[in-house]
């Protein structure tokens, strides 16, 4: 790799040890990748939760941070184990805090803004236009190549904390223009996104990612004013099934206002896929692991539940009572926690039986404990978090939408598609 003067004094000690060390790696990833430089950055997100990092990646957190090392773009982390506030209340095991508590400290003393949230270009980790970044959360960073345009592979934690040290990343894949232009067409014409709710559009994106693969898909058909929550239950999805980081959706995505400009001026492929209505409604059998009706906990956000999806829980749940065997959890950042008691729906949610939890994620964090509990089937309106918290944590998934999941928390029992 062709390296600069700053990068060629990193890896020469002259910052030392522990930079050497970091460009020593980010150097040996980039040649596995044949990049021919680094690329300066704007931002990095990394995961950095226990599930993630286990004993020996909180060890080598505390080495960096011991180190007197301090990230040099600003950097983010993903949501938490549990809620801080009321880690003693949801019942989570002192072991797991106190290894929380050790992540966080070490992260804290590297500079990573401990935003504990998976939204966090809506927190304020937002990149412009062509910006380079490391971002270490698939939904995220596919999100952001598609929609923002900003420039991110499917780095993982350590190459992003890497280059948040060193502030560079080996320019390979997304980050060079060449490789961002569609290879095929997918033809959504027949879906009538009218119809089609939120967990529908994951069910498509489910069935999309397996027919794509590792080619940059270019979706063509999709409503010019296709609602931002749909367009990230496709994105979020398709890459659980599918190995994608970027997607062309014609007329959204920056660099495809038109077919043409998607496929950066190479021929339109004659033959596309395209997915069908019965495709879509099979992917719930698929997603779903359940085979017992009895629900023990309902959780939500996976992405964090927006404002939005905290105010339509409350609605459904208005006046009604949970089944007193099932939970029901709203997974969600800190300022919409709090903004949720600002509108009033932090107390009608409550008064039903379930909690609004800040800094967490359903999709694994909590599983870990969760099932300590005995909490063994879980309803959930994610497809990515019933994949996660099925293979990674060997929970029963019931998946569905935020009314299916809200009638199931009330009954008991899974009152949604099978």
């Amino acid at each position: 790799m062709k390296l600069n003067r700053y990068e060629e004094d990193v890896l020469s000690g002259r910052y030392g040890p522990v930079m050497k060390r970091c460009m020593e790696m980010l150097v040996a990833y980039g040649e596995c990748y044949e990049a021919e430089k680094m690329v300066p950055i704007s931002s990095v997100h990394i995961a950095g939760n226990y599930p993630v990092l286990m004993d020996e990646g909180v060890e080598w957190l505390e080495e960096l941070a011991g180190s007197g090392a301090k990230v040099k773009v600003f950097t983010t982390k993903n949501p938490e184990m549990f809620d801080f506030e009321d880690a003693l209340a949801l019942g989570v095991p002192d072991r797991y805090i106190e290894k929380q508590r050790r992540i966080d400290s070490a992260l804290r003393a590297l500079g990573v803004t401990l935003f504990y949230s998976c939204h966090h270009y809506l927190l304020g980790n937002a990149p412009r236009f062509g910006d380079h970044i490391v971002w270490a959360s698939s939904g995220s960073q596919v999100y952001v190549n598609s929609i923002i345009g900003a420039r991110s592979n499917r780095d993982g934690d350590h190459i992003g904390l890497f280059a948040a040290l060193t502030g560079v990343v080996p320019e390979w894949g997304l980050h060079i223009t060449e490789n961002r232009k569609g290879q095929v067409l997918v033809d959504l014409h027949n879906m009538d996104f009218n119809r089609l709710n939120r967990a529908d559009c994951q069910a498509l994106g489910w069935q999309l990612g397996k027919r794509v693969g590792e080619r940059t898909p270019v979706l063509t058909g999709l409503p010019e004013d296709l609602d931002i929550e749909k367009i990230k239950g496709i994105l979020y999805t398709i890459t659980v099934t599918g190995a994608v980081g970027m997607v062309h959706l014609v007329g959204i995505t920056p660099e495809a206002p038109t077919i043409e400009a998607a496929f950066g001026g190479m021929s339109i492929p004659s033959e596309s896929i395209k997915i069908t209505e019965d495709e879509v409604k099979k992917a719930y059998s698929e997603i779903s692991s359940a085979k017992d009706e009895k629900v023990d906990l309902v959780i939500f956000g996976c992405p964090q539940c927006t404002i939005q999806d905290i105010g339509r829980v409350a609605e459904l749940l208005e006046g009604r009572r949970l089944h007193p065997e099932t939970e029901l959890w709203i997974c969600t950042s800190r300022w919409c926690k709090e903004l949720s008691k600002r509108m009033g729906f932090f107390d009608i949610i409550t008064s039903a039986g379930g909690k609004i939890v800040a800094d967490v994620g359903a999709a694994d964090g909590p599983h870990l404990y969760l099932r300590e509990r005995g909490i063994r089937t879980i309803a959930i309106n994610s497809a990515r978090g019933s994949y996660y918290a099925h293979n990674l944590f060997g929970m029963h998934t019931w998946f569905g939408s935020i009314e299916e999941c809200v009638n199931s928390a009330i009954t008991g029992r899974w009152e949604g598609k099978r």
